[in-house]
């Protein structure tokens, strides 16, 4: 399961017309067994501070 909170990225795998950059991403993204879903950034306190730890 991949969480994201680009949620456009939920309709890519739906959509007929696509131009060449977002074909070449799915057909990448084919050899993997995932399921994409949304999740807030807002509710993705852990990441958001993860990323943003000072080392």
């Amino acid at each position: 399961m991949v969480f994201s909170d680009h949620k456009s990225l939920k309709y890519l795998f739906d959509q007929n017309e696509l131009n060449m950059r977002q074909r070449r991403w799915l057909e990448f993204l084919k050899d993997y067994d995932f399921k994409l879903s949304y999740h807030p950034g807002k509710a993705n306190v852990v990441a958001d501070a993860l990323s943003r730890k000072s080392l």
